[in-house]
């Protein structure tokens, strides 16, 4: 089987996805030089698991005229708290794994600071195997907890779904989320901007049930 380029694999990619899909490049163990590929051909998302490779890629990037402002930045993996300020300061366009009040309070903290209204998801535990995640009974309360955080806004869910042999295990997972999804905006009286959902295995399943946002990164590379 011949490899396909990083170039060949983002344009099959996107061109097998609806356009209204937006999909993030889990970069964790690419190298600065593939992001710039990742880039070069088309991708406007990447997505960090640690805050020292979003820092290296971003000063990477801006020291550059070709690669400065190209892409915006996500945090998808589980964000310490003494990272979490350091995060707003690097300029993320979403934080995608907020699920405890003291986490939220420290980037509300840090955006105002910033003076910036800063987008999170709501990463939400959907299968007991997860230790990270907002319990799908408590989303409610969790919500009402951060109404007085007057810099912070919930611009959607998120959720990692379990890993299983069958990528169509995931699907009840993402159903659930879709539910949350629509509850949640009734809730807030607004229509959520982003739902979070599938990988390199399942996202093709996570859209046929509602996802809007795909965090996709081993098949960028294979």
């Amino acid at each position: 089987m011949v490899k396909l380029s990083i170039k060949d694999n983002v344009s099959k990619i996107l061109g097998g996805i609806p356009s209204d899909v937006i999909m993030v490049a889990a970069v964790k163990y690419a190298s600065v030089e593939q992001i710039k590929e990742l880039v070069g051909s088309g991708i406007s998302e990447l997505g960090f698991n640690t805050y020292q490779q979003m820092e290296e890629v971003k000063n990477a990037l801006d020291s550059s005229e070709n690669w400065r402002g190209k892409a915006n930045l996500h945090f998808i993996g589980h964000l310490q708290s003494n990272k979490a300020k350091k995060v707003v300061k690097l300029g993320a366009k979403l934080i995608q794994s907020v699920d405890s009040l003291k986490l939220a309070t420290i980037i509300d903290s840090a955006a105002k600071e910033q003076g910036i209204i800063q987008d999170i998801l709501v990463q939400v535990r959907t299968d007991e195997s997860k230790e990270y995640g907002v319990n799908p009974d408590e989303l409610e309360n969790f919500l009402t907890q951060l109404n007085d955080l007057q810099n912070l806004k919930v611009s959607g869910l998120m959720t990692i779904p379990p890993v299983t042999e069958k990528a169509e295990d995931a699907r009840k997972h993402f159903v659930m989320m879709k539910e949350l999804f629509e509850k949640t905006s009734a809730l807030l009286g607004r229509r959520l901007d982003y739902l979070s959902l599938g990988m390199s295995d399942d996202y093709k399943i996570a859209i046929e049930e509602g996802a809007n946002m795909v965090r996709v990164g081993r098949v960028l590379f294979n």
